[in-house]
């Protein structure tokens, strides 16, 4: 069976490669625009737990991490049963004019149901939740509201 292809998102923020770069790895900035709580150990294997206002939680570790320019995570997603779907996501952050251009690469994903219902998620998931980064990292905003499941 043929592998789902690599989502792969990139967004123009106007900050700067620290600022964005902190934005995805501090626990107190990842709270202001992705997650409810924030653990990560930003280190070649250090662990981290992502969890999200609806009840959803992820545990992982960290592959590579050049700060701050790059960062590899294991994303680890549970499905009905405690089946769990393992893929990667690679952020790429690079100086552009201004500001800094983020590449969010998400890899690993396979054919069947359960793989391309989870390719759905993340590739939609991955949309909003970058949107909302430029929001907080350009406005100072957050986009989230209560009804948000997963925000």
């Amino acid at each position: 069976m043929a592998k789902i292809p690599t989502i792969e998102h990139r967004f123009y923020y106007s900050a700067s490669p620290r600022a964005v770069f902190a934005a995805l790895t501090d626990p107190k900035q990842l709270t202001k625009w992705f997650v409810g709580k924030a653990v990560v150990g930003l280190r070649e294997g250090g662990p981290y737990r992502l969890a999200w206002t609806g009840g959803y939680s992820m545990r992982g570790r960290v592959l590579a991490v050049e700060a701050p320019r790059k960062l590899r995570i294991e994303w680890n997603d549970r499905f009905p049963g405690k089946k769990v779907r393992t893929t990667e996501a690679r952020f790429t952050v690079e100086k552009r004019g201004r500001g800094t251009l983020l590449t969010v690469s998400h890899r690993g994903f396979r054919s069947g149901k359960s793989w391309i219902a989870l390719y759905g998620g993340v590739e939609s998931g991955w949309a909003y939740y970058l949107t909302n980064l430029r929001a907080y990292l350009e406005h100072g905003i957050d986009l989230r509201t209560e009804l948000d499941q997963l925000g």
